[in-house]
């Protein structure tokens, strides 16, 4: 036998010679050490390793009849009051959570879910779809009465006016929007008109975020999804990674079932607010101090590293509420059988592979209170010439009236992000105080929109707005009152003039009309021409009586050279306050020619503020002028166009009665904006020029295109 085994077995006949308490002592102390083993405090850059971020995307999920499904977000904030599709209302909550098995189970608080029930009640949810009905309603109102404004725009506008792309984006998305606005209220009155009504089912996809350093300066980036498993009562929420263990490098962290207090905890979170550039890795972080909500779900770690509590709502969850949340899962026993398990699967398991990126430092976040009452959550900047850190990095800024601005912060002021409050929205550009300023656009809550150039919270610049039963204001704004539409002159538009015998008479001088030379060589000052100036005339008015006494000279002459040259032409009547409606109609007809293919009789009314007082007033005016309106479309045929001036536009005719103002509109005014409101021509400049014609003549514009143009003499 070999020395060795001899050996062996001298060794083992003496120790069972030994005393029954040496063995019993040599027992006391392996048990000791394996308990020291099991108690002795790990790093805490393992227990770090535990800590991870949640994310969750939820909403309420109800089946509608015919296998239709309606999406209610958790909380109805304006417009986001249902959905065809859960992403278009789901709410997006991060937060920490802590691993708790090495099978992935992840324990977190229900703030996840904004404390939402998991079933809506009938009664609630019968009042949700009433009021998201209303709110559709409104919607699809609003969007209805845009439409004819918006393709009336477009009908009078091309690509070479300013703002024409911007409102045609827009307009071309519109119809898309009202088909699912449309839809969606159908899908919501469905399910209102349901005999049986069924609760709604609250539905979250969770996703787990873990960030790894390793031993260079690089770190291993998980993103894992993961499933329901449980909530309880005291606010608790559990969830399990699909991939059913931890992923390599990860740690779990075993709850302290042996005590509901303890002394020398710390605290473990993601001290930040979320947002796209939070802190990567958690830390440790005081209890006492922490006032941010990125850090609710973190763990509470007690000197032997255990799990003693979780943070909810300011306060700590006890272990012993721990553990009943998971012994409501499986029983103790099987959960320490399971981790085995876990332990041998990882080998095999199929792991989701990380992305391996620099280890970023961690950011400073802070909780920032201001004298005006507002406050500040988010990343910040520690600077050497304040005492007050800088907001630097994402982050919300929230104000003492309940506006809440969201953003990446540079240097303490926001260059770019978003403002909420209860009445609109805006995102676009600010200034240092936070004033919108830059480019932006504005949706509000009744429905106006407003999309363009802003200054110290003015709409300034450029920019259009669409407002409830109004036309589409696009052009210069100036201290948030609209100026209008500067136009851009080109050959592509459609262009005419209007004469009377001061185009024959200047001074004592009488001067002919060459006809066959006519080219308009000069829209007079202040006006945006792209290219030459060198436009064919395509229509004519002639002026032909004034009152019920006055006959211009020239009238017969200038018609028939007119028509003999292709033109389009029209006739025109000055009206007079002294004389009533129906003796100048008279006169008109008498004098005038309006043949089947001219242009429509026009009537020019524009007389003074004083000359309309000593005719009677407004009413008085208007019912004179339709008398006339009214004659020569019965003896014409043909509707008559009414000329006006800007700023009787403005004093006037917003008190003339339905009847006047369905009459087409031709406008003269003569700065450079054009005048914004439903009209046929535009009298663009009286100072034009004219080759063929001395002096000065009246540039006119058609409000639409060529091909507009000729659908309208066709009409006509």
């Amino acid at each position: 036998m070999p020395t060795f085994t001899l050996r062996l077995l001298r060794l083992i006949i003496r120790l069972r010679q030994l005393p029954r308490r040496v063995w019993l002592a040599a027992g006391i102390v392996v048990v000791l050490l394996l308990v020291l083993l099991w108690a002795l405090p790990p790093r805490q850059s393992k227990l770090l390793r535990a800590v991870c971020r949640v994310e969750a995307r939820a909403c309420y999920v109800l089946p509608v009849a015919d296998g239709d499904t309606l999406y209610l977000p958790l909380e109805a904030q304006g417009a986001r009051v249902a959905g065809m599709k859960a992403d278009s209302v789901q709410t997006r909550v991060d937060q920490t959570g802590v691993l708790v098995s090495n099978e992935g189970h992840v324990l977190t608080t229900d703030s996840l879910l904004l404390h939402m029930p998991d079933t809506l009640p009938v009664g609630h949810l019968q009042a949700r779809l009433a009021a998201a009905d209303s709110m559709l309603q409104t919607i699809c109102r609003h969007m209805e009465a845009q439409k004819p404004e918006l393709d009336y725009y477009a009908r009078v506008h091309s690509v070479t006016d300013d703002g024409y792309n911007e409102v045609m984006a827009y307009r071309a998305l519109l119809p898309a929007r009202l088909q699912r606005t449309d839809s969606l209220r159908q899908l919501v009155q469905k399910a209102r008109a349901a005999k049986s009504l069924q609760p709604a089912v609250l539905q979250y996809k969770a996703r787990v975020r873990m960030v790894i350093p390793t031993d260079t300066a690089h770190a291993l980036v998980y993103d894992l999804p993961a499933r329901h498993v449980a909530r309880d009562t005291a606010g608790m929420l559990l969830v399990r990674l699909r991939m059913g263990c931890l992923p390599h490098g990860a740690n779990y962290l075993a709850p302290w079932r042996w005590g509901t207090t303890t002394w020398r905890r710390r605290l473990l979170a993601f001290n930040d607010c979320g947002g796209p550039t939070a802190s990567v890795l958690p830390v440790r972080v005081q209890p006492d101090t922490l006032a941010l909500p990125a850090a609710e779900g973190g763990a509470y770690v007690n000197a032997f590293g255990r799990l003693c509590g979780l943070r909810m709502h300011g306060h700590r969850l006890s272990s012993a509420q721990i553990g009943r949340v998971m012994a409501h899962v499986h029983s103790w026993p099987v959960w320490w059988a399971r981790n085995v398990w876990a332990v041998i699967r990882v080998w095999w398991a199929d792991d989701s592979q990380p992305v391996v990126q620099p280890l970023p430092h961690a950011a400073p976040c802070r909780v920032l209170t201001y004298a005006d009452g507002s406050r500040y959550e988010g990343l910040v900047a520690l600077s050497d010439s304040t005492t007050q850190p800088l907001r630097q990095g994402w982050g919300r800024h929230f104000t003492a009236d309940g506006a809440v601005y969201v953003g990446i912060w540079e240097a303490d002021s926001l260059p770019q992000g978003i403002r909420t409050d209860s009445r609109s929205t805006y995102e676009g550009q600010f200034d240092a105080a936070l004033r919108k300023q830059g480019m932006g656009w504005e949706a509000a809550a009744n429905g106006d929109y407003y999309e363009g150039q802003w200054l110290a919270n003015e709409r300034h610049g450029h920019g259009f707005q669409l407002k409830l039963g109004r036309m589409v204001l696009c052009g210069a704004w100036k201290a948030d009152r609209f100026l209008g539409e500067r136009m851009v002159y080109t050959a592509d538009r459609v262009y005419g003039i209007d004469i009377s015998r001061y185009q024959h008479e200047i001074g004592r001088k009488r001067y002919g009309i060459d006809w066959t030379k006519l080219r308009i060589t000069s829209l007079g000052p202040g006006k945006r021409v792209q290219g030459s100036v060198d436009y064919p005339v395509s229509f004519v008015y002639i002026k032909s009586t004034q009152g019920k006494k006055i006959l211009n000279r020239y009238y017969a002459k200038d018609l028939r050279d007119a028509r003999r040259h292709g033109l389009h032409t029209g006739t025109y009547h000055f009206f007079s306050t002294k004389v009533s409606g129906a003796e100048q109609a008279k006169w008109f007809l008498k004098n005038s020619s309006v043949a089947a293919s001219d242009l429509p009789p026009v009537l020019d009314l524009e007389p003074t503020d004083a000359q309309v007082r000593q005719m009677g007033g407004d009413a008085v005016l208007f019912r004179e002028a339709l008398v006339w309106l009214r004659e020569v479309e019965r003896r014409t045929g043909r509707k008559p166009v009414l000329y006006v001036g800007q700023t009787f536009v403005n004093k006037h005719m917003p008190h003339a009665p339905a009847a006047l103002r369905g009459y087409d509109v031709w406008i003269a005014r003569y700065g450079q904006f054009k005048p914004y409101v439903h009209l046929l021509h535009w009298q663009l400049s009286c100072q034009g020029r004219v080759r063929g014609i001395q002096g000065d003549v009246d540039i006119n514009v058609f409000n639409g295109t060529k091909e507009q143009f000729q659908e309208y003499v066709r009409r006509k």
